[in-house]
């Protein structure tokens, strides 16, 4: 007889709990395990079930459901707040799909990193900066924007033109860290089933974008995002054109804020050109390079200001989404990974609490997912 082969009893509830929390189905797991059916691991998790799962099986869900052999003793399953799914049921489909695996990985990653700044900022004695607006869908979106502008002390707009979009990107990570939120870049998957998130938490609000996506499309998720934090929820979007009274709101949100509309009626393009409906891409172009978005943003925010038709902006709409393509990365660079998903501004205070002596060189490796040599390297990288 095995050494592993004894019975081990789970609370039923865990087993769904950490099964679930990976986004799996019951015939997913069954592909992975040798010798157990559907019914198997519906005995597993149902009260009073007639099986219990060997400990050899428990140590291959601990790795197919990527939870520590701890988590399976718990005598319940621990509160993890999922954000709200905002993505759009496709025309296809009676109900929206499952978030895939990698997706669920991702939301756990971000919530990790979440919790480990809150973790920081007690260490430190930091007092945390509360969200500076409450917003609601009923606000209107333009007067919001033009309000957290102001809150964030942003006067000049648009961005020098000596910015690109790389250095705006970067501006406004900066700016939205300096008020309290976090910001990581995580990779998610590749199909656009999501393209960004948000995590509630009065401590430590979270914005987490795409990695991969083009910076023009991080900059505008960044501020759909933080509408969705605006409101006091967390949501997982997939920023397309949507129904959804809350994704209408942040959409707006965010085009007002990168695009407000005097500065976009006063552009030396738009004023020329008021009797144009279908606006050239030339046009578009040149317009969203003064203001570091895509020419998407610019033809919606045309569209809500009534200088452009629902058919042309659709049509574009379709015509764009169809040229997309997923970024392409080269060598992996594990230190530029390292402050992308986790940001400078929790990486600075991993550093800050690692030379006051607050952790220890091993804990301020363990925050940052590198080894102990790697440390002054990512420091170096700040």
């Amino acid at each position: 007889m095995s050494s592993k082969s004894f019975n081990v009893s789970v609370e039923p509830a865990v087993l769904i709990w950490a099964r679930e929390s990976i986004g799996m189905s019951e015939p997913e797991v069954v592909k992975k395990i040798k010798g157990i059916t559907i019914n198997t691991i519906k005995e597993w998790e149902k009260k009073d079930g007639a099986i219990k799962p060997t400990f050899a099986q428990i140590e291959k869900l601990s790795k197919i459901y990527k939870r520590p052999l701890s988590a399976f003793l718990l005598p319940a399953p621990p509160k993890e707040p999922f954000p709200e799914d905002f993505r759009r049921t496709l025309p296809s489909f009676k109900e929206k799909q499952p978030l895939k695996t990698k997706t669920h990985l991702a939301i756990r990653k971000a919530r990790r990193f979440q919790y480990s700044a809150i973790e920081l900022i007690k260490e430190l004695g930091q007092e945390t900066k509360k969200l500076p607006i409450k917003a609601t869908i009923t606000n209107d979106a333009e007067i919001l924007a033009e309000k957290v502008r102001i809150q964030f002390g942003i006067k000049e707009f648009p961005l020098p033109k000596n910015f690109t979009k790389e250095a705006a990107l970067e501006k406004w990570i900066k700016i939205l860290e300096n008020n309290g939120i976090l910001v990581f870049q995580i990779s998610l998957t590749m199909n656009k089933e999501i393209r960004g998130f948000s995590l509630i938490d009065e401590k430590a609000p979270a914005i987490i974008l795409r990695r991969s996506d083009e910076t023009s499309a991080k900059i505008f998720t960044l501020f759909h995002e933080l509408a969705h934090l605006l409101l006091r929820e967390g949501g997982i979007c997939d920023m397309e054109e949507s129904d959804i009274p809350h994704e209408k709101f942040c959409n707006h949100f965010a085009g007002a804020f990168l695009v407000p509309k005097d500065k976009l009626l006063n552009h030396s393009i738009v004023k020329a050109n008021t009797k144009v409906k279908e606006w050239p891409e030339s046009f578009l172009r040149d317009i969203a390079q003064d203001f570091n978005v895509s020419k998407e943003v610019i033809l919606r925010r045309l569209l809500i200001l009534g200088l452009t038709t629902k058919n042309y902006y659709d049509k574009k709409h379709k015509e764009w989404k169809s040229k997309y393509k997923e970024r392409l990365w080269g060598k992996r660079n594990e230190i530029k990974i390292c402050l992308q998903e986790r940001g400078k501004k929790y990486t600075s205070m991993v550093f800050d609490a690692y030379e006051r002596r607050k952790i220890d060189e091993m804990r301020a490796a363990d925050y940052l997912g590198v080894t102990s040599d790697k440390i002054s390297k990512v420091k170096e990288a700040i």
